[in-house]
């Protein structure tokens, strides 16, 4: 095949359904879920503002002096929609608790939420239902795009995150910005010319947190970008040679892209996280809570875990723990076994800079076995997270636990109360309570507010006195 000839128009066809989605369309539980997202992820940012990554970033993006158009999520600070998008995309993936679409590998809230909310609050007036259109289309050709690499790309070394929320990002704010069908094309070009991130980074080191801030940021300048007249790769999801499909990915298919389109939303596919670690351990948090409420008294009783999984889940988070920054910790299985077994759960307060060298739960992660399972490898991409555990007691019992999907996931959904206390927990560890309040009342009437990116702005920096 001629390798400047594309087989099918896929990326035209995702332009032109995004760019002729209208909210009229939107059924009502998509509009909800991404309402769901949009707090899910303030609630991931907010928490995640006060961390040294964030920081880090943030002390940057303000030596750099730039027109203070767009809050900080959790600050007292302001920037431009650029330098917003950085820190906030930063902060909401910063630690492993923002939502994930588990086919695709990915984590689209950090990437599509902050530039919709920054744009909207620089160059509005934008209204909810902009908003919310936005941010389901964001959603929608991330997932899709993401599907199509899933989980090639991701077994060559590249992190989904960087790839596919850039595309994410650029389609949300290609939307928000009414790009006709020829920018909004430009747009995803310039956008996968933009796509990076390298899974290394989850072995002890920040830069893997800083992947979302730099999509979202990404996908704001090409769609701003092509709106100013610059050309992207006009097929550059199908492009034989040089596109983003045949470029980061051994094997890809391109029909995930374009499947049901128009008909059915892949949205409805992502799903939240009850836990701060990786997706790929969660399924064994919630075989290992539940063994522990069943069986256990406490887990220092325990002799020895052996999880069996799938390639992927080995690959991401099976190799042993050796402590080095909390990105390890939170991407390691066993580390994630130990603790949820002492403790009881593995959210953020288990990830703390003290435990991550805690004596006890480095000798439990130590007798952490993780292994493949030929019959759950062969299983479907919705069950790639599949396990099952064994658990031995010192006293020679033996219990186990099998679990397809984790708990947030879309087969497998959190409540509508759980969310909102993962997000009064989080958003109120730094804000007032009264801007805790009012974040969530905006959102949950987000399709009748008038100015919501300004609303949101107003109690994003309504900080308690410790912080």
């Amino acid at each position: 095949m001629d390798a400047r000839v594309s087989p099918v128009a896929v990326t035209q066809a995702l332009a032109d359904f995004a760019v002729g989605l209208r909210y009229e369309e939107l059924p009502a539980d998509v509009i909800k879920l991404a309402k769901q997202c949009i707090l899910d992820s303030l609630g991931c940012g907010i928490y995640g503002s006060a961390k040294p990554w964030s920081q880090s970033v943030a002390s940057t993006v303000a030596r750099f002096g730039q027109a203070q158009t767009a809050c900080v999520w959790g600050m007292q600070m302001r920037a431009d929609p650029l330098g917003a998008v950085l820190i906030n995309g930063t902060a909401a993936q910063g630690f492993e608790l923002d939502d994930c679409h588990d086919q695709s590998m990915s984590h689209y809230g950090a990437g599509v939420v902050p530039p919709v909310l920054a744009v909207a609050e620089a160059f509005g007036p934008f209204d909810g239902r902009e908003l919310i259109l936005a941010v389901v289309v964001g959603y929608e050709l991330g997932t899709r795009i993401g599907n199509t690499v899933s989980p090639s790309a991701f077994n060559r070394g590249f992190h989904p995150c960087g790839l596919t929320s850039t595309f994410a990002s650029a389609a949300a704010i290609g939307k928000l910005l009414k790009l006709d069908v020829e920018h909004y094309v430009n747009a995803l070009g310039l956008a996968g010319s933009q796509a990076s991130g390298l899974m290394a980074s989850q072995f002890g080191a920040m830069a893997k947190r800083f992947h979302s801030g730099k999509a979202a940021q990404n996908g704001i300048l090409a769609a701003m970008l092509a709106a100013d007249g610059l050309t992207g790769v006009r097929d550059v999801l199908e492009a034989p040679y040089g596109g983003f499909c045949s470029t980061y990915a051994d094997k890809y298919n391109l029909d995930y892209a374009t499947a049901e389109l128009g008909s059915d939303f892949e949205m409805r596919r992502n799903g939240f996280k009850q836990y701060s670690s990786l997706a790929s351990s969660q399924t064994s948090v919630d075989a290992l809570r539940a063994i522990r409420a069943r069986h256990l008294n406490r887990g220092e009783d325990v002799a020895g875990v052996r999880i069996e999984t799938t390639e992927t889940v080995h690959r991401h988070c099976g190799w042993p723990y050796v402590p080095a920054e909390s990105i390890t910790a939170q991407m390691n299985l066993p580390y994630t076994a130990a603790v949820t077994l002492l403790e009881g759960t593995a959210f953020v307060d288990q990830y703390t800079e003290e435990k991550l060298r805690d004596p006890k739960i480095l000798d439990l992660a130590g007798r952490v076995e993780v292994v493949v399972a030929p019959d759950l490898q062969a299983l479907g991409p919705h069950e790639m997270r599949a396990v099952r555990v064994t658990v031995t007691t010192k006293s020679g019992e033996v219990f186990k636990e099998n679990v397809l999907y984790r708990s947030g996931h879309w087969k497998n959904p959190l409540s509508d109360a759980t969310l909102a206390s993962k997000f009064r927990d989080l958003a109120g560890r730094v804000l007032q309570p009264d801007a805790v309040a009012n974040i969530e009342a905006i959102v949950w009437n987000l399709d009748a507010q008038q100015a919501p990116g300004s609303a949101l702005a107003a109690e994003l920096g309504k900080l308690k006195a410790a912080h």
